[in-house]
């Protein structure tokens, strides 16, 4: 399991699209399910099963 924090670099699928964006932790939801993500289109809440390391397998770079 990967210890997340705020700062870090991740890959996520947004549930409206079929690619992998990249973007930045921001804070953890109080219960701990959702972290915020930040990049150039805003911030969202995404829940961790949304959420991987850059150089995890199945998620490609492009």
């Amino acid at each position: 399991m990967i210890e997340l924090r705020p700062g870090l670099r991740v890959r996520y699928k947004p549930v409206a699209a079929d690619d992998w964006l990249e973007g930045e932790l921001v804070r953890s939801s109080p219960n701990g399910e959702e972290w915020l993500v930040k990049n150039r289109l805003g911030k969202f809440w995404l829940s961790l099963d949304r959420i991987r390391l850059g150089d995890e397998e199945g998620t490609p770079r492009h």
